[in-house]
């Protein structure tokens, strides 16, 4: 007996059942697809969007397109450490409030996965986050990957960077054969810490991206991703790059979305409150959870704080809220993202209501208050500029200091000019002194010997000064971001975890088991000492010649990139790595003679002249990077090929030619 496909048995029974109108009112018709009591629908899942296709959603969450101008096969495809989260039923459920597409309690290694996917119509995009629970009594390491397939074959593809952070991708853009239609995975937000290594080959339709996260003990973390389409690749760069990831955002629940890892998704807390903003009205809320809702009258808001006295000109605040229940303290938080913790002069809010009615609200009994969006308000809050972050919770903007630092450190006392500083952390997990961060990417241990900084205050106004007690800072930041540190800068790691970016400069005395070596500092290529080996070290020099001794001076002397001078102790040196040594006096003439042939009249000659430095390695870039400036056209576009050439070797070839000091 042939037995009829199950799929045919669900089809009959969904038109019995539309067809009785007792059991019709169990169902109802959402997108593409019949949604039952309780919000509960059968898989697939579909929905139109505005190009003419069908979204589908099937079992565990995947995606697929159909219709005009299909091109996804396969999408979003989820794993966790290396496995695909496993559910007993071809069901997902409706939340009515969001309209979002529920696949709940998913099992995955040991984790619990919660799938939430938007299908956002009116923009052709669909918006999973997908969050991820550690049910363990400890922290667990998670790799998490996303993949998906295009249709027709990949005909060019491109990367979007992440424009806040250098070395970052944020999405995948791909031009398909075919249709000719673009596919666009978003795969982290600008900015954000944890980010995707998006991997795609050429000829391939796959693409994959995967982001490893820790999940603390009992905790979850979501990863939030979007699958779109564009007419063209330009177009679909050109999506990525103006996104709003607030207005993204903007109907994400407060607690969800501060459990999202690789977007930046900060700007509308302070801790875990979320802000209170207004649409075409500014809004008070008050302690019962009633809401008014009118314009703002107040003309400033001045605030006694621990640093002083602080008056902000009613353009630069946003909202207001009060924590604590016996004394509660105010927090004003402005258009560019600072806070400021203190007890308002006034006791009341002057609100005008929507009828023209003015009223003073008790500041007693206002949760919180927020006015309608700025004319001149970000989308999202930059940190580039200096800011003072305190233990309090408060974040204010500041002046560049124009005094320098004075800092006690394991390499004697210092001052540190603002000008190199990244930024200083008071409060450090890695030290119990406070850490020191420069703008070139050099980092160490210090204590800041002054107890108390006059700063200005960075906003508009009157020019005010506060007193910022260093028991009570946090954080000072100069810059937005601590430049990272490339290979091709030379680095010095201490085993006090210091790690310092800068030359080592003046002689060293190399005691051998056969003589005593002068060793000029900026020669050296690697300088490596061993624990509790004294003065015991081992130098590789330009030429890759390695000898090891004893040093006679306790300290070398380190120039960072930032100019300042270190004298570092050996005892404290685990590795130094310069990879651009400077070359001998006599390796120096060889490579400026080779220069000065780059313009000979043969070009034959020419071409000799570009082999021969390309096969003296390495170290023959910071001379000829040197002598470039003051050479003819001919000249500089081969020390440009010869550059090219050096950077495709491998790191720390070796030097030929003549050597000697």
């Amino acid at each position: 007996m042939k037995r009829t496909p199950v799929s045919v048995i669900v089809v009959v029974a969904l038109l019995v059942a539309l067809a009785d109108p007792a059991l019709a009112q169990n169902f109802r018709r959402v997108g593409g697809g019949l949604v039952g009591a309780g919000g509960v629908m059968n898989l697939p899942y579909a929905v139109n969007d505005n190009a003419g296709n069908q979204w589908f959603i099937y079992q565990g969450g995947w995606l697929q397109q159909q219709g005009n101008n299909p091109v996804y096969s396969q999408g979003a495809m989820l794993q966790i450490n290396s496995n695909q989260p496993s559910m007993r039923n071809n069901q997902a459920r409706m939340d009515e409030k969001t309209g979002e597409v529920l696949f709940e309690n998913m099992q995955a290694q040991g984790f619990t996965v919660t799938r939430r996917i938007l299908p956002m119509r009116d923009e052709g995009v669909m918006r999973y986050i997908d969050i991820i629970k550690n049910p363990q009594n400890a922290d667990q390491q998670c790799q998490v990957t996303i993949t998906s397939n295009v249709n027709f074959g990949v005909q060019n593809a491109e990367m979007v960077p992440d424009p806040r952070r250098k070395g970052q991708t944020v999405a995948w853009v791909a031009q398909t054969h075919g249709n000719n239609r673009t596919a666009i995975e978003v795969f982290a937000g600008k900015g954000a810490k944890v980010a995707p290594t998006i991997n795609w080959q050429q000829g391939n339709n796959t693409v994959t991206a995967a982001m490893p996260v820790t999940i603390p003990a009992g905790k979850e973390v979501a990863i939030m991703h979007l699958h779109a389409t564009a007419a063209n690749s330009q177009a679909g760069v050109q999506w990525v790059t103006s996104l709003k990831e607030g207005q993204l955002l903007k109907n994400v629940p407060a607690g969800l979305r501060r459990s999202i890892v690789n977007f930046v998704t900060g700007s509308g807390f302070v801790g875990d409150r979320e802000l209170l903003r207004g649409e075409l009205f500014d809004v008070i809320e008050l302690r019962g959870g009633d809401q008014m809702k009118g314009t703002l009258k107040e003309p400033s808001y001045k605030l006694e704080t621990f640093y002083g006295a602080v008056e902000l000109p009613v353009d630069r605040v946003i909202a207001l809220m009060n924590v604590g229940e016996f004394r509660p303290r105010q927090l004003v938080v402005t258009v560019d993202g600072e806070i400021f913790g203190g007890k308002l002069s006034k006791d009341t809010l002057s609100m005008e209501l929507t009828s023209g009615q003015v009223t003073q609200v008790p500041l007693s009994q206002v949760a919180r208050a927020g006015y309608r969006k700025r004319p001149n308000e970000p989308e999202e809050w930059s940190f580039e500029k200096p800011f003072v972050m305190m233990r309090s919770g408060d974040r204010v903007a500041v002046a560049m200091p124009e005094q320098p630092f004075a800092v006690v450190t394991r390499y004697g006392p210092l001052n540190v000019d603002p000008k190199t500083l990244a930024a200083i952390v008071f409060q450090s997990e890695e030290h119990g002194v406070h850490e020191v961060l420069l703008n070139d990417g050099s980092h160490f241990a210090g204590l800041v010997s002054a107890t108390q900084y006059d700063m200005k205050l960075a906003g508009s106004g009157p020019e005010q000064v506060v007193k910022f007690p260093v028991s009570g800072i946090n954080r000072m930041q100069f810059i937005g971001e601590q430049p990272e540190i490339d290979d091709s800068m030379p680095t010095m790691k201490l085993v006090n975890d210091d790690e310092l970016v800068g030359s080592l400069t003046g002689t060293l005395k190399l005691d051998t088991a056969f003589d005593t070596l002068t060793v000029d500092a900026t020669q050296v290529r690697k300088l490596s000492h061993a624990a509790d080996a004294g003065l015991d070290v081992q130098v590789t020099l330009w030429d890759q010649s390695i000898v090891s001794g004893q040093l006679q001076e306790p300290h070398v002397q380190v120039t960072l990139n930032s100019g300042l001078v270190l004298s570092v102790p050996v005892a404290l040196i685990e590795e130094y790595d310069q990879p651009e040594p400077a070359p001998s006096s006599a390796m120096v003439e060889k490579i400026k003679e080779t220069v000065g042939r780059l313009n000979a009249e043969d070009w034959k000659e020419r071409d000799r002249a570009v082999a021969e430095l390309t096969e003296m390695g390495s170290v023959v870039g910071p001379v000829v990077k040197q002598m470039r400036p003051n050479q003819p056209p001919e000249a500089q576009q081969r020390i440009d090929q010869v550059l090219g050439a050096l950077a495709t070797q491998p790191k720390g070839r070796r030097a030929s030619g003549p050597t000697g000091g």
